[in-house]
C-alpha cells in the first residue's frame, strides 16, 4: 500500500510539473526512503540544443536489454568472475548457490541477483537483474560487473591450498 501511494505521488508531482502547475500535494511532508533519495553528481555544462546524459551512478530506468551479457566463457569461470566482481565493486554478497550458479547482492538496500546461465561448452551468460523486479536504478551497478569480467576474460583461475 505505501509502495502504491508513493509511486501515485511522484506520477501526480511529475505530471503537474511538466504542465506549468504547482503540486496538489506538498513534497516535503512526504517521507522518502533512503534508496529512493536522488544522488547528485557534478556534471558539465550543457551546451544549448543538447541533452544530457544521465550519469551511471543516478538512479534511471533500465532496459531488460541492457540487464544480460554474452561471453565466450566456460559457465564455471564466468561464475568465479561474477564473483571476483562482485567483491571488487565492493557490493554485499547476501547468498551464493555454486550448483545453480547465481549469486545474490546488495547495493544501498537493494538486491540483485547475478545468475550465471551455460548456453555451451564454450559460451555462457550472465544476467543481473533487480530483485524487486523494479528496474529503476543505477546503471552503473550492471554496467561496472560487465566491465570487471571484460577486463579480466583472459585472466587464468587459480586454486589455492587451504591453511
Amino acid at each position: 500500500m505505501k509502495k502504491i501511494f508513493l509511486t501515485v505521488l511522484i506520477l501526480i508531482c511529475f505530471s503537474s510539473h511538466a504542465q506549468g502547475a504547482t503540486p496538489a500535494v506538498k513534497v516535503s511532508a512526504v517521507k522518502t526512503p533512503a534508496s529512493l533519495k536522488p544522488v547528485y553528481v557534478a556534471t558539465k555544462p550543457q551546451l544549448q540544443g543538447q541533452v544530457a546524459a544521465v550519469p551511471p551512478v543516478q538512479p534511471q530506468p533500465v532496459d531488460f536489454g541492457r540487464c544480460s551479457s554474452f561471453f565466450k566463457l566456460d559457465s564455471q569461470k564466468l561464475f568465479y568472475l561474477t564473483l571476483a566482481s562482485t567483491n571488487a565493486n565492493r557490493f554485499k554478497i547476501d547468498e551464493i548457490q555454486s550448483k545453480s550458479g547465481y549469486v545474490l547482492f546488495t547495493v544501498a538496500q537493494r538486491q540483485f541477483l547475478a545468475s550465471v546461465i551455460s548456453i555451451d561448452s564454450q559460451n555462457s551468460m550472465l544476467k543481473i537483474t533487480p530483485c524487486n523486479n523494479i528496474y529503476y536504478f543505477p546503471l552503473g551497478v550492471v554496467q561496472n560487473m560487465f566491465k570487471y569480467i571484460e577486463l579480466n576474460l583472459n585472466t587464468p583461475i587459480e586454486k589455492f591450498g587451504v591453511l
